[in-house]
């Protein structure tokens, strides 16, 4: 009987431990709101996060933007659910939510920078080149592409990293329609 209680035991920590890891891996905490291919945690930045939001962001050692100052969202696959792949070539663009000022970024999986030989790391909302009806399209490949370009710079999986500085959304980010968020369509693979 003292057998089956302890393997019942161990069996239990290994699930809740794996579980634990995999919630922290998917960076979503409770509070995730996910906007078309785009996620983002309303209540990161607050004392008032919810344990796995905070877990996660400890791990990574990021600082997350104050509920005030703005929002950070997340996408790891395009408009059809794809996970995001160094192989391919995406468009991203044409509008974002209303903020005073905006950065788009690729990231690794754990939030850091992509090392690339163009040195390019992002685009922020005062250098971006736009079209007459003020929309962008940004190209994010690992080959050149004219306007604006984000290059691609190591192989495997990779994210993106949207966030809105001194926006009237911050509080309100699951009101944030889908049409609002900047779409990803995969153009090409190689």
């Amino acid at each position: 009987m003292l057998i089956k209680a302890l393997i019942a035991c161990v069996v239990g920590l290994a699930l809740g431990l794996w579980a634990t890891a995999l919630s922290l891996r998917s960076g979503r905490g409770f509070d995730a709101t996910t906007i078309g291919a785009w996620t983002v945690s309303e209540k990161a930045g607050a004392p008032d996060a919810d344990p796995y939001t905070r877990a996660g962001l400890e791990r990574s050692g990021e600082i997350p933007l104050a509920a005030g100052e703005g929002l950070q969202f997340i996408a790891r696959a395009d408009d059809t659910g794809a996970a995001l792949n160094s192989r391919c070539t995406y468009l991203v663009g044409r509008v974002t939510p209303p903020a005073r000022y905006w950065t788009l970024s690729l990231v690794d999986r754990q939030g850091f920078p992509v090392e690339n030989p163009a040195a390019r790391y992002g685009f922020r909302s005062s250098e971006i080149v736009r079209d007459a009806d003020g929309g962008f399209v940004i190209a994010v490949a690992a080959s050149a592409h004219s306007g604006n370009w984000l290059p691609i710079g190591s192989e495997g999986r990779f994210a993106l990293a949207l966030r809105l500085y001194d926006s009237p959304v911050s509080a309100t980010a699951g009101a944030i329609e889908k049409t609002a968020m900047p779409r990803i369509s995969r153009e090409s693979c190689r």
